[in-house]
């Protein structure tokens, strides 16, 4: 019996080390918020949806601070391939990796990096992800129930949900195919123009392309 507390405290031991080699086994990411709210709900569901490439979107983005209006451009030519534009600054996300150019100069950083429009109070995922984590904090503070509804916007069917604050309200609206189609907030007005089922090339390219 002697021989098993010295074992004991050796497995014991062992277990500490093993703990503070590998640290606390935690999720990389937290959980998404539940949204119990069903108008809510429609929304991020359609946002959170994966978009089938190839596609090109244009928008309108209506900066209000600064009334500051510029065309943003979000295109996939391949699931793994996406090129976001906004104004001059090029957002590229390739297999062979990220870049952030500017398409007049052509400098280019080998990264995204959304400080490039944050004067425009806008990121690079403006059109999917950006009104997914405000919906999912707006749905934490609303006064009341949502209200759902449904638009047509640059001849689309999009559904759409207003919540309400003490402030003022907020409005979401997402076409099935996953993207953002509207959304009118205090510091963003963004508005689909058209969406076509084609990307064309020359949005992947780090500089503006001259017309032929």
């Amino acid at each position: 019996m002697r021989s098993v507390r010295p074992l004991l405290i050796i497995i014991a031991g062992m277990a500490l080390l093993a703990g503070c080699f590998t640290g606390k086994r935690a999720h990389f990411a937290e959980a998404a918020p539940t949204i119990d709210d069903p108008a809510v709900a429609a929304v991020v569901d359609r946002l959170e949806a994966p978009t089938p490439a190839p596609y090109t979107a244009t928008y309108n983005l209506l900066t209000r601070f600064g009334s500051i209006a510029t065309l943003g451009t979000v295109a996939q030519s391949t699931p793994d391939a996406r090129s976001v534009t906004v104004g001059d600054v090029r957002f590229l996300e390739q297999p062979s990796g990220s870049q952030t150019c500017n398409v007049v100069t052509s400098a280019c950083v080998a990264k995204v990096d959304d400080a490039q429009v944050s004067n425009l109070s806008l990121t690079h995922d403006f059109s999917k992800i950006s009104p997914v984590k405000r919906l999912q904090q707006d749905a934490t503070v609303m006064t009341g129930p949502a209200v759902g509804s449904t638009r047509n916007i640059a001849g689309q069917t999009a559904t759409c949900v207003t919540v309400a604050f003490a402030a003022g309200t907020k409005e979401y609206c997402a076409l099935d195919n996953g993207l953002l189609a509207y959304q009118n907030t205090p510091d963003l007005e963004i508005t689909l123009l058209g969406l076509s089922a084609e990307a064309d090339p020359a949005l992947f390219t780090t500089s503006t392309v001259a017309a032929g």
